[in-house]
């Protein structure tokens, strides 16, 4: 079965057994089950019938978060009938790539913030909560990070939120609290743990809810991408850290280059004051990294490119998708010092700014965007089906990838697509070294 995603004209209908035969994946998460779509799903083209909002998911999980043994089944409901529907509908090409990212970044989101809700509920149950003690309808002083896979906020299939938890004692993200809410607190007969305690629990519990087992009984492991467990070179350091130990982590106990990891940073759920706060100061510690490194930066660059490209399993092949981000981080830190919100960990994003702010030529931002997208959504569909490609020249012209994703024309139009990238990233490479 081929399905054309640039064909608009076309919609097949794919009945449970051809989805679950087109994709090894989404079998295996069902544990060859079968799924029921929903009957007002008909032809629909912008979004999805069945989705609901943020707003709606937080009102469902919290009705449940005492209750784990009632909240991690809505959890995994939750993630496999998105995956499921998505990919129905990015099959029978109903979604564009734009709106595929979307519903995954949103689904990753989701997950989070149900799982930590959960983890808080049951935490607070039993102990006092060290900054804001008993005081209820308050937003916990934490905000929730993630680290996307590409650093483009454009997830995968495959992949789950990597969370990273910064908490703050700072009276700008703590409410003031006065004698009677001790008070309270200590007449509460609840234990007292100490802050750091208290969020490693909270930590280790949301990140077990994120494994709650599939339907084989398998745990599902949303940080195996990333390898945040291991501590590895992706991202130095905790998982949990106090706020300003965020900040004196990057500036004063790590490389500069080991900065680099946190272009992939984006507030995911939590406090938005805090969240925007860490973001704000990622921002200063990429720009302070990118000044301490000065010549040195485009080889830093390089190599964390390259750790990238082994981590996703991808080829770091010139007008390839790691090659174009590179490129725009590049040309993000040599206009950063003049404007540093052009430093967002959305590559996508920076090249439009730049385009507004007349520091990039709209045409080439066009090329890019487009060669961008596409090897996402390549990359992604690979995914989908389970499969390994590196999307190199020698692999392309073997023609293998339009028989890998049943996809007429892929291999030709992403050679061509990379080629026209590849004339840009060296123009835009050679001009963005001048004064870097």
């Amino acid at each position: 079965m081929q399905v054309n995603p640039s064909d608009t004209g076309t919609k097949p209908i794919l009945s449970d057994r051809q989805l679950f035969e087109t994709s090894p994946f989404l079998a295996e998460m069902v544990d060859g089950g079968t799924w029921k779509e929903n009957k007002e799903q008909g032809n629909v083209t912008d979004g999805l019938s069945s989705s609901f909002s943020f707003k709606d998911f937080r009102k469902q999980i919290r009705q449940v978060a005492g209750d784990p043994e009632a909240a991690l089944p809505l959890l995994r409901k939750l993630r496999i009938q998105t995956l499921l529907e998505v990919a129905r509908a990015d099959l029978e090409n109903r979604l564009k790539p734009h709106q595929i990212q979307a519903e995954l970044k949103q689904l990753g989101d989701k997950l989070l913030y149900g799982a930590w809700t959960v983890a808080e509920t049951v935490l607070r149950r039993k102990y006092v909560h060290p900054l804001i003690l008993e005081r209820r309808n308050i937003i916990s002083p934490v905000a929730i990070c993630t680290l996307s896979r590409l650093g483009s906020a454009d997830p995968f299939y495959t992949t789950a939120p990597a969370p990273i938890f910064v908490h703050s004692r700072a009276a700008e993200f703590s409410p003031a609290l006065k004698e009677k809410d001790l008070i309270q607190a200590r007449r509460s007969q609840k234990e007292w743990l100490p802050a750091r305690d208290y969020f490693l629990r909270l930590t280790s519990r949301t990140i077990s809810y994120l494994w709650a087992s599939d339907a084989q009984g398998n745990r599902f492991n949303p940080m195996g991408e990333d390898h945040l467990l291991d501590r590895s070179v992706l991202l130095p350091g905790p998982l949990v850290i106090l706020f300003s130990a965020f900040e004196d982590h990057f500036l004063k106990n790590q490389p500069p280059a080991q900065a680099l990891s946190l272009l992939r940073l984006r507030f995911s759920v939590g406090q938005t004051l805090l969240g925007q706060a860490v973001e704000a100061a990622s921002r200063e510690i990429l720009l302070r990294a990118a000044s301490l490194l000065g010549g040195r930066l485009k080889n830093a660059l390089n190599a964390w490119f390259l750790e990238r490209a082994k981590a996703e399993g991808l080829s770091m092949v010139s007008g390839g998708l790691l090659d174009i981000e590179k490129v725009i981080r590049f040309l993000q830190f040599k206009y950063a010092p003049d404007d540093i919100t052009l430093l967002s960990s959305s590559p996508q994003k920076a090249l439009n700014l730049m385009v507004r702010k007349g520091l990039v030529d709209p045409e080439h931002r066009k090329i890019l965007s487009r060669s961008y997208t596409w090897q996402w959504f390549i990359i992604n569909r690979l995914a989908l089906f389970d499969r390994r490609n590196t999307l190199t020249p020698q692999a392309l012209r073997s023609n293998l990838l339009d028989r890998e994703i049943g996809l007429e024309g892929a291999s030709d139009k992403t050679l061509s697509l990379m080629k026209s990238a590849r004339s840009i990233c060296r123009d835009l490479l050679w001009e963005g070294t001048e004064g870097v």
